[in-house]
């Protein structure tokens, strides 16, 4: 196993105009060798955080029939209640794995879908009604607060690659003005059983969109990320940071300049059996119309990927994990 090789950036100074180019060098070094990077100096508060862990754990120790009644829907888009085996993140790349070991709840926006996007699959699947326990009021009430505060903190990140791109801070707004983000709350349970051969908390994977800013627990059985070498790092960020990494659009933004890089949830050490893991991944996506072509700065003779509107790209991935299948049509409504 690599040690950690995750640098770790302090976004204090880039919140004042003397102070964005000295972060904006250090994320550029980090998303061009390894693509992910830890933050503090954020401005989240904690009371954001432990609300919303609080409450989801409360969620997740209710009995299985009580989780059940906040069903995802059968497409499997990310809303409600998402049982244990629910998905492989394998299959996302087109790798066949056992189903990963969790369980989650996720949400979308809380705003309505632009007029644009008004009937179109798109308003369907990324704007789609969000689903909450009846009786738990305090758990959407958490959700939506930190929701809201991360997709703010995701725009300013946004800027701030726009500057290590030498590009306009305000390049990315116009594409993310109407962002169609996710975020989830996951539980990976104690392991009383060994896991299947090859079967993970979650397979090997890249994120689908933009950036992905994750609060996750360090306890054995956390995050790893592949470094340059193949070899699997073991991510240890402090008690205050997140952890960042780029999704595949900002590879096909940059020519792969910038690398989505691969990573997984391992499984703990069997004497660590016991011990459960919660994570909690905002994604963050551009508008789902958001039409995605290399930046000519970075096309040299030819862009290695063709121009995709985001919403295509990110559900071709979403439901081959979701349905753990090779293809990537939807099942349901």
């Amino acid at each position: 196993m690599a040690e950690q090789q995750i640098p770790c950036i302090d976004l204090g100074p880039s919140f004042t105009l003397e102070g964005r180019a000295g972060v904006a060098a250090q994320i550029k070094a980090a998303c061009e060798t390894v693509g992910f990077f830890t933050i503090v100096g954020h401005g989240v508060p904690d009371s954001v955080v432990e609300t919303l862990k609080s409450e989801a754990r409360a969620f997740f120790a209710l009995p299985q029939g009580e989780k059940d009644k906040v069903p995802h829907p059968a497409s499997k888009i990310s809303r409600g209640y998402f049982p244990p085996k629910h998905r492989a993140l394998s299959y996302s790349l087109g790798n066949e794995a056992p189903p990963d070991l969790q369980e989650g709840f996720a949400c979308g926006p809380f705003d309505p879908a632009p007029a644009q996007l008004e009937g179109t699959a798109a308003a369907e699947f990324f704007f789609a009604p969000n689903i909450w326990p009846e009786d738990r009021p305090a758990l959407k009430a958490a959700f939506e607060t930190y929701f809201r505060t991360l997709d703010t903190l995701s725009l300013h990140i946004l800027r701030l690659f726009a500057v290590a791109l030498g590009l306009d801070w305000s390049f990315f707004d116009a594409k993310c003005d109407r962002s169609a983000c996710v975020m989830r709350v996951i539980w990976y349970p104690p392991q009383p059983e060994p896991p299947e051969p090859g079967q993970l908390r979650a397979g090997a994977h890249s994120d689908y969109g933009t950036l992905t800013i994750l609060k996750g627990e360090d306890v054995p059985g956390g995050l790893q990320v592949q470094m340059r070498s193949g070899e699997w790092a073991d991510v240890h960020p402090a008690p205050d940071a997140f952890v960042c990494n780029i999704g595949d659009l900002m590879m096909r933004w940059t020519n792969d300049a910038w690398v989505s890089n691969l990573h997984r949830v391992a499984n703990p050490p069997r004497e660590y059996a016991s011990v459960g893991r919660m994570s909690i991944p905002f994604f963050h996506n551009p508008n789902a119309d958001a039409f995605i072509e290399c930046i000519p700065a970075f096309a040299g003779e030819k862009a290695k990927h063709p121009p995709v509107v985001f919403a295509e790209h990110y559900l071709g991935k979403h439901f081959k994990a979701a349905h753990m299948s090779k293809t990537a049509e939807p099942v349901g409504g």
